[in-house]
């Protein structure tokens, strides 16, 4: 350990003031009293394990790599789905479920599955593993153990389809993700996938967003299209919400028509 203090943060479905982000938070402080809890969001769309791995990109790499990354959104809970442990390629550590939440830190990382039965415990509930088996291993990493300690290597885990644009000359067909706390709706279009073209027009779902490069150029109430903070092309109304102006949110389809 560093002599810094442990960093855990913790991403769930479970709702702000449901009382169960409490009862994990209980769990790492009676394991480590000085680490620093930080929420990322305990209001993921119940169940909506894409959106928690959408969040989770946005929000982890924003932290020092010694944090450890505690998300649960996890439909699956006390089946026969793994427990996973997940150590990505610039050495962030992750612990949850293994059903695609970790998705976008899989790629060159080392998963395993939680196993160890002097290491990872057995969950008093099988309905709130949260409590009972994550929050105990993300305080054991936390706290400078190994990763690899606490089980076998896990060489296929679960991936979720994640989404890409689709160039075809100047167009860029992409869809929509989901929608933030103001009714952005963020895109599968990516900062990157625009590379140094301009976009000369947007359209979603026949509707057209001008293109701007942030949300105050536009007129109150206009639909807008530009680059977040996500670094992902977003849908934004000025001082509204574009979620509430779509008639469909996921998967409604996205073109851009980009500059020569």
């Amino acid at each position: 350990m560093t002599g810094e203090p442990p960093i855990v943060t913790l991403l769930t479905d479970f709702g702000a003031g449901s009382g169960y982000p409490a009862q994990m938070k209980a769990v790492l402080l009676s394991h480590l009293p000085g680490a620093q809890l930080v929420d990322l969001s305990h209001e993921v769309p119940r169940y909506d394990v894409l959106a928690g791995a959408l969040l989770l990109e946005a929000c982890a790499v924003r932290f020092p790599p010694r944090a450890v990354h505690l998300a649960v959104v996890d439909p699956g809970v006390g089946t026969a789905r793994r427990p996973l442990g997940l150590v990505d390629r610039v050495g962030r550590r992750f612990v949850g479920p293994d059903n695609g939440l970790f998705t976008p830190f899989l790629e060159g990382g080392r998963a395993h599955h939680l196993a160890h039965p002097g290491l990872v415990p057995r969950p008093a509930s099988r309905t709130f593993h949260g409590r009972d088996l994550f929050a105990p291993v993300a305080a054991f990493l936390a706290g400078g153990g190994a990763a690899a300690a606490l089980g076998p290597p896990l060489d296929d885990p679960v991936r979720l389809p994640w989404p890409t644009a689709r160039r075809e000359g100047d167009l860029l067909h992409g869809e929509c993700l989901w929608a933030d706390h103001f009714g952005n709706v963020l895109t599968t279009i990516r900062e990157e996938d625009l590379a140094s073209s301009r976009p000369l027009a947007v359209a979603v779902e026949g509707q057209a967003a001008r293109p701007v490069g942030t949300y105050g150029e536009g007129e109150q109430g206009e639909l807008l299209a530009l680059v977040g903070s996500s670094g992902r092309l977003e849908i934004a109304v000025r001082e509204g919400s574009a979620a509430a102006r779509l008639t469909a949110l996921r998967g409604a389809r996205v073109v851009v028509r980009l500059a020569p």
